[in-house]
């Protein structure tokens, strides 16, 4: 058998951790262009980190990988999208070739597609919601040679076989105990660093976090302070519809006072300042209610020169929620996905930082982390409100922070969006 042959062409003005390849139908060779950020070698290009050492490049293989990446492995041709249901691959038949890429906007101008204004791209947007192995792959495009586009979680396109094929090695070990978890997760963690601190990266990545006053980022923030990071970003304000005057908790979402506990610098993303044309790559990935206050985050990275990595805590609405909805989820052993972080999926391209969500580390062990949450040792964190979180409760309080710092209630800093804020965009929108 041929080994596949991978082709990189690296184009200027691409997105820096974009990519889109052309497959011959049994993946005998491939043709990427990419951003300049990439990470690659004769078999592989990665945008990402995953759970062991970086010089094997075996993230198809890996439990937890964060980003996206093309393997070639005994003479087959991996295409794999996060082990974290915040990113996705899109797919299509364009020409007798097999088009793939880590951004909807990328390979809607490789193939020439254009989204249909008549369509409601709500149901592209929400499939994830459905869960793994449950969401509708199919993404409607206007094509005359493209009957649809294919959005991808989860599961890697495998190519070599003559047909399209869908693997996800992901498995989880049986979690019996908080300590159990909180071990594993924090073993996963080392070796993550040690992936995206590695000397053999032709860039090594440095790493922030995000943080604010409820439970899922801060409980995040708390496990991933260890591993050295010295910063994280938060937003002073949430969008919650409380006025200021009214219950100055229910509208402040600053995570400062946890980050001074966690030894953590504090930066400040002011969601008032000025949004630039970057406004785009936040609109882009669908119709889901967009995190633009997060756009001098962004820009901050960008600025930087090199890649990222950002801990995040999507995700934790799925895995640590007790509340009787997602229970249901989780006692089917059902994961699903966060569209608010989708909605980062074009413009953490741009920026250059991959979207590590902490949450979603052993998400296929879900029942598990939920019968935790409920057993008898959690009792001391667990209690009768609507917004009830015992194991972030538990990191934080184990890591120093007084529970009156965070989990009030359920804040956020999405927007819904009907037409751009960027003036510029805006008079094109309607243009």
């Amino acid at each position: 058998m041929t080994a596949p042959v991978l082709r990189f062409r690296e184009i200027p003005g691409l997105p820096q951790l974009a990519w889109v390849a052309s497959a011959a139908p049994a993946g005998e060779e491939v043709t990427v262009y990419h951003g300049s950020s990439v990470e690659r070698s004769a078999e592989w290009l990665v945008e990402g980190v995953w759970d062991d050492e970086f010089r094997a490049g075996a993230f198809h293989s890996s439990p937890h990988f964060f980003g996206s990446g093309i393997r070639v492995d005994q003479g087959r041709v991996h295409f794999v999208p996060s082990s974290a249901l915040v990113n996705r691959l899109v797919y299509c038949r364009y020409r007798d070739h097999i088009a793939v890429s880590n951004s909807l906007a990328l390979l809607l101008g490789f193939t020439g597609a254009t989204l249909n204004p008549a369509h409601q791209y709500r149901a592209e947007t929400y499939a994830i919601r459905h869960g793994v192995g449950r969401y509708p792959r199919s993404f409607t495009v206007t094509h005359p040679e493209i009957r649809s586009f294919y959005q991808l979680y989860d599961e890697s396109l495998v190519l070599g076989t003559g047909d399209l094929t869908f693997e996800s090695p992901r498995r989880a070990p049986h979690i019996t105990s908080f300590e159990h978890y909180r071990a594993l997760m924090a073993e996963a963690l080392d070796r993550l660093r040690d992936n995206y601190a590695s000397p053999e990266r032709r860039r090594p990545m440095a790493a922030f976090a995000t943080i604010s006053s409820g439970y899922d980022s801060a409980a995040s923030a708390a496990l991933v302070a260890p591993l050295g990071i010295t910063t994280c970003f938060t937003s002073r304000r949430s969008n919650s519809h409380i006025p200021l005057w009214l219950s100055r908790r229910a509208a402040i979402d600053d995570g400062k006072p946890i980050a001074d506990r966690l030894g953590l610098r504090t930066v400040y993303v002011d969601g008032r300042a000025r949004v630039d044309a970057d406004e785009l790559y936040f609109l882009a990935p669908g119709c889901a209610p967009t995190m633009t206050a997060l756009h001098p985050l962004a820009r901050q990275l960008q600025q930087r020169g090199a890649p990222a990595v950002l801990f995040t805590g999507f995700q934790g609405d799925e895995m640590w929620d007790v509340n009787r909805w997602e229970r249901a989820y989780q006692d089917a052993g059902l994961v699903r996905g966060d569209t608010t972080a989708v909605m980062l999926s074009e413009i953490r391209l741009k920026a250059g930082f991959v979207n590590v969500a902490v949450p979603s580390l052993f998400a296929r062990a879900v029942r598990d982390v939920s019968a935790v949450s409920l057993s008898d040792e959690m009792a001391p964190w667990r209690g009768d409100s609507s917004y009830e979180r015992p194991i972030p409760r538990r990191i934080l309080e184990t890591a120093g922070v007084p529970r009156a710092l965070f989990g009030g209630r359920k804040k956020a800093i999405v927007e819904r969006r009907t037409y751009p804020a960027n003036r510029a965009l805006r008079r094109d929108f309607f243009a």
